[in-house]
């Protein structure tokens, strides 16, 4: 490998791999002594890991981070992250020929990648040479993204299919044997794949957000596709959108939704984040139509928890607001399950009164200290059981079934 990327070519059994300040690789050997056990003898293997100027690697053709993790913010926060702590888990490189423009390519790690470029630091990873085959390179980046930063079904999907149109897999059976997977899962993925990019006016749509599909939400849109029948209508309507306009979970109801059936969203809070290349993208949304439904779409990895819990106390004002009416039951389950008959009888009164207080807000009723006095006293005296007593302190006389 070339001096010219990075330092500290190192040979290593494999185990469990540490970088020290120096910069130089360590190993901790299978075998070793640990609090006086001694386990296996340590295994032949070695693990390679160098350091690399992330300039002069790329990214692997066959890799699927199109979008997951690869926003502003989760890449800050990992770049900060590394900045200070360093990298602490290495990629995976394999070895490029002479004469190419880089010197490596990012099997996985794209992100500690990008981190590390961000970060000014040099991105580490096991290196693997230029023989090392497309098959075993797609095992290994298909299990070492199940443990971190998800990448959604539709990345998956589009690669898999990627690589049987390259010819790196014989089969959807060779595939599916290689990662794991059941054939079942890799048929369906190719299936959905092939019909959301096999035309532009679709495929123009579905590539921005395609990292926020579920399964189900990428086979549902496929399948309305493939069936043919409102394609040229969802044509007209995706003519008059931008790409990243709708979000992955509803763009089956923008397209392919029958005209009478949903109402005009409204938005009722919104976040968006500018781009390095100008433009924004929404990362927050709350939307609410003239049929009383609401929906939220959100990039948790892209929010600040400041920004988080912003957002929180508007879902959660919006839920109030809806279930106002239900207010009353709300508290009067909250107190059945807080407080006992026996508890209320022999609890101080200003404890009680705070109980009912505290409830109550949490619920959405703004009781006044009054109100919460008065809600208190009956359920210490309690005259017709307990139940009956809590649906008469949340709902006056009328709530109480004898009506006394």
């Amino acid at each position: 490998m070339s001096g010219q990327h990075g330092a500290g070519l190192a040979s290593v059994p494999r185990g469990k791999v540490h970088t020290d300040p120096t910069g130089q690789t360590s190993s901790v050997r299978l075998g070793e002594v640990r609090g006086g056990a001694v386990s296996r003898p340590p295994t032949a293997e070695n693990v390679h890991i160098e350091a690399f100027d992330p300039e002069t690697v790329r990214p692997w053709r066959f890799h699927n981070r199109a979008g997951s993790g690869m926003d502003e913010v989760s890449l800050s926060d990992l770049a900060a992250s590394i900045a200070r702590d360093g990298q602490q888990q290495p990629g995976l490189a394999r070895q490029l020929p002479p004469g190419d423009s880089h010197v490596a390519e990012a099997i996985f790690g794209v992100r500690r990648l990008e981190a590390c470029r961000r970060a000014g630091k040099l991105w580490r990873a096991e290196v693997r040479d230029a023989s090392f085959p497309d098959t075993q390179c797609a095992a290994l980046m298909h299990g070492e993204n199940a443990w971190s930063e998800g990448v959604s079904p539709l990345e998956n999907a589009v690669q898999w299919k990627a690589m049987l149109d390259a010819g790196v897999f014989k089969s959807q059976t060779a595939l599916a044997a290689q990662l794991g997977c059941a054939r079942n899962t890799v048929s369906r993925a190719i299936i959905t794949a092939t019909a959301l990019f096999a035309e532009e006016w679709l495929a123009r749509l579905v590539r921005p957000v395609m990292h926020e599909f579920t399964g189900r939400s990428a086979e549902r849109l496929a399948q309305a596709y493939a069936e043919g029948s409102r394609r040229r209508a969802a044509r007209k309507r995706a003519d008059v959108l931008d790409p990243g306009q709708v979000s992955a979970q509803r763009l089956y109801d923008v397209l392919f939704a029958p005209p009478s059936r949903p109402s005009p969203w409204k938005t009722v809070f919104s976040r968006r984040r500018r781009g390095r290349t100008g433009g924004g993208t929404t990362v927050a949304k709350i939307e609410r139509n003239d049929a009383g439904g609401w929906s939220v779409t959100v990039r948790p990895h892209e929010q600040s928890p400041l920004e988080m819990a912003e957002l929180a106390e508007q879902v959660h004002a919006l839920v109030d607001s809806e279930t106002a009416e239900a207010a009353a039951v709300r508290l009067g389950r909250r107190l059945t399950t807080m407080l006992t008959a026996e508890e209320a009888k022999s609890a101080e009164r200003s404890w009680l009164e705070g109980c009912v207080w505290t409830a109550a807000h949490d619920n959405g009723l703004d009781w006044d200290r009054w109100q919460s006095a008065a809600a208190a006293d009956i359920l210490r005296a309690q005259p017709h059981g307990w139940e009956r007593a809590v649906a008469r302190a949340v709902g006056g006389r009328g709530a109480d079934p004898s009506g006394a």
